[in-house]
This record gives structure tokens, sequence and C-alpha cells, in this order.
């Protein structure tokens, strides 16, 4: 009769013990999706807050001709978001668990105390699509195809986010702004994370070629004449800046076809 007895306990014993060790691995996954980057506590209250300020670079370059799916003409263009600001662009997201939507993005102010504090924001996470497997934030940049005579909106880019991120050196003159990029792509992180941290460094811009995905605008069906594309950086006012008048650019192009080809002419700059 012991033998049973003692076989028992000896099973109750490991089971105890994996029991044990299956808490402290979840304990420690736990731990490690709300612990946040606390490396330099955030302040109360700004003492002297750096805010970054967004711009959009002048439009350079249009392609068109490129056609969409189900054969409508397109009109590719890129786009540069720059941080002109007296602060780094910082955003923070998280989420509760690797499997839920509940992301929740707070601004990241730098504070020329060395601090920084926190801003929360109505922004939210999406997971990119086509090769892009990592999270991008809604609502960085808008596009529209406008009419120049009456401002009439004809079309409207809907992309699905930005992963942003320093990749063009354009304003080394800038006070504070570093020789070498701060924020890489490598912290757009992938689909399992819990949380990323994404920044512009002052001076730096974060290209969009127009050969990505999503850097154009249909075209199908519009007369020739002379239309408008505007570029506008966080079009909601989702984020804090030094300056909100400053956010868009804008570029006037001549649009004619030839049979089911059309080609555009550059006219004038906005800035």
């Amino acid at each position: 009769m012991t033998t049973p007895t003692r076989g028992r306990s000896r099973r109750r014993w490991i089971i105890d013990l994996a029991v044990v060790a299956v808490g402290i691995v979840l304990g420690a996954v736990l731990f490690a999706t709300v612990t946040r980057d606390n490396d330099t506590p955030p302040l109360e209250a700004s003492a002297e807050p750096l805010l970054p300020d967004l711009i959009m670079e002048p439009i350079k370059r249009l392609k068109p001709g490129d056609p969409l799916e189900g054969g409508a003409q397109s009109l590719r263009f890129p786009a540069t978001i720059v941080n002109v600001g007296a602060g780094d662009f910082l955003l923070e997201s998280t989420r509760s668990w690797p499997w839920t939507d509940d992301w929740k993005a707070t601004q990241r102010i730098q504070d020329a105390t060395g601090g920084y504090s926190d801003h929360p924001t109505t922004a939210s996470l999406v997971h990119g699509g086509d090769g892009h497997n990592h999270w991008h934030v809604r609502g960085v940049e808008a596009h529209t195809l406008e009419r120049v005579d009456t401002g009439e909106v004809l079309r409207k880019l809907v992309k699905l986010g930005f992963c942003f991120y320093d990749t063009d050196y354009l304003y080394p003159e800038l006070p504070r702004s570093p020789t070498e990029e701060q924020y890489l792509g490598e912290a757009c992180e992938g689909p399992f994370t819990t949380g990323q941290v994404v920044g512009l460094s002052v001076g730096w811009g974060d290209l969009y070629p127009e050969a990505l995905p999503e850097q154009r605008i249909d075209i199908e069906g519009l007369p020739a004449g002379r239309y408008r594309l505007r570029q506008v950086a966080d079009p909601d006012n989702e984020f804090v800046e030094l300056d909100e008048t400053n956010n868009e650019t804008w570029v006037d192009f001549d649009l004619t076809w030839s049979g089911d080809a059309p080609s555009v002419t550059i006219g004038a700059h906005g800035p």
C-alpha cells in the first residue's frame, strides 16, 4: 500500500513544482509587458520643455501612369516629414497584451533639465501590410488632391500609418541637431510587441519614397487641367508642437492625357 502512495506524492510534488515554474514565467512575462523605459524618470510638469515642430519638405517629384489595382491611373509622390523644433519628436506606445488592440500612444516631451514629461494623445497604431511587418502610427500625415481654383478636395489618400525614424539629415544648423541618426527603423517592433518608442531627431526627416506602397493617389477620370497636391503633418493636431501653422506643403501641377496615358508638369511650390 505504501508504494502507490509514494508514487502519488512524488507526482504531486512534480506537479506543484511545475505550477510554481509556470507562475514564475508568467510573472516575468507580465512584468516585461507592463514595464516601461524608465531610465530617466518623467517630470510631473515640464520645467523647460523642448517641443518638436513638424513640417513637410517640398514635393519635388511626381510620377504619373502607375496603375492601381483594377487599372485606374495614379500619381506617385514622395513624402518627407521633418522635425525642425527644439526637441525630438518622440512617441511611446504600449498595449496590455500581445493579442490586444488597446494601444495607448503617449508623446514624450524632452526637457532642458535632462528629463521628460508625458503628454497623452489620441493617436493609435496599426500593423503595417505590404511586407511591412511592424507597427505604424496612424494620423501622422495626410495627402489630398485639390482643385487649384476652388480648393475642392477631389481625392484623399487613406494611408495606414507611418513608422517614422531618422533617414535624412536636412537641417544641421538647428541647435540640438545630432550629426548621426538617433532613431532607427528597428524601433518599429514586430507583431507581438507590447510597446515601442519611435522618434525623429531635431533637424532630421523621415522620407517615404514614391516607390513605397501607398505613396500614390488616384487620378483616374480627372480632366486635363491644373491641380494641387497637398501634404499635411499632424492633420488632427494630436501632437504638441512649437508651431501648429507650418505643418503643410503643396505643389501645383498640370495634368494632360495622351489617350489613357497621363503626364504631369510641375508648376508652383508651397513652403
